[in-house]
């Protein structure tokens, strides 16, 4: 079975090599594939869900394991022009070389990628319902900058597919397989709260891995994909310099009580841990962007 990858997830496994090697292999880390392919690391998170799902890949102590070789892919098609101005729009939001009020240019864009201006403007008016830019009449387009006010709406929105999620979860009795999923994000937060001065980065990574694993449970494609733009958006935000490590702990500690009442089938303290969790970060998140604005 080949894996069910976005164009943008299977030119991530071309430039790591993934189809060359063998069941048993480590795979590269996140950020080893995201700067080898030249994208974000929102893609690669996608990928390794989506190899997962297909059994092709499993979470274990030392990363990601691959339990099946991957299939080889059919050579990579140039697609629309649009499409490629949006994947690599994407690309620089969720790696952070596009920040919070940081402005564009349709032509350099354009020229940087090699696609035509109308394109580029297309992607640009495409993704601007998303939340992710914003342009005025006659000015140039903006990398959006959130209020105290959007950033509540924000946490507001997580929280209702956070929680629907979970009930979802765990209504009808934790899966042999999400069950395999939680212990594994377990055992990585119990690792990196045992470490003395983990990285921020590495913090990020795996709070992102916990709450997309989490929307990843519902089964549902659409809250997923919505979610996805939801969690780049916070993405990009946390990942600035005003993120501490003492803010990354809390959170980390907060993980733990979730996935242990998950683990135990207890869904009203899962439920009260994870609104606890949302709410807590939602003050810092609010501070944050208006430092930023």
């Amino acid at each position: 079975m080949k894996p069910r990858l976005t164009p943008l997830q299977a030119k991530v496994v071309r430039a790591g090599g993934l189809c060359a090697l063998k069941p048993g292999a480590v795979l590269p880390s996140e950020r080893v594939l995201a700067e080898a392919s030249g994208v974000g690391r929102a893609p690669v998170r996608g990928m390794f869900a989506a190899m997962q799902r297909d059994g092709i890949v499993e979470r274990s102590a030392r990363g990601w394991i691959l339990r099946k070789r991957i299939p080889e892919l059919p050579p990579a098609e140039e697609g629309s022009k649009r499409q490629k101005a949006i994947d690599f729009l994407l690309a620089e939001l969720g790696s952070g070389r596009l920040r919070p009020g940081d402005q564009i240019s349709e032509l350099a864009l354009a020229n940087t990628i090699g696609v035509a201006t109308v394109s580029m403007r297309e992607a640009l008016l495409e993704m601007m319902p998303l939340g992710l830019l914003t342009k005025r009449e006659r000015q140039k387009w903006v990398v959006a900058t959130f209020s105290a006010e959007r950033t509540r709406e924000l946490r507001e929105f997580r929280e209702m597919i956070e929680v629907f999620s979970l009930r979802k979860l765990l209504v009808g009795g934790l899966s042999d397989e999400h069950r395999g999923a939680f212990v594994s994000s377990e055992t990585e937060t119990r690792q990196l709260v045992a470490q003395q001065r983990p990285l921020i980065s590495k913090i990020l990574d795996v709070d992102l891995g916990f709450h997309r694993l989490l929307i990843e449970s519902a089964g549902n494609s659409l809250l997923k994909e919505r979610a996805g733009f939801i969690y780049l958006i916070i993405e990009f935000q946390l990942i600035s310099p005003f993120y501490t490590l003492a803010q990354g702990r809390l959170g980390l500690g907060q993980h733990l009580r979730i996935i242990r009442a998950i683990l135990r089938g207890d869904l009203a303290s899962a439920e009260r841990a994870l609104i606890e969790h949302l709410r807590s970060a939602e003050d810092f998140i609010s501070s944050m962007a208006s430092q930023l604005r």
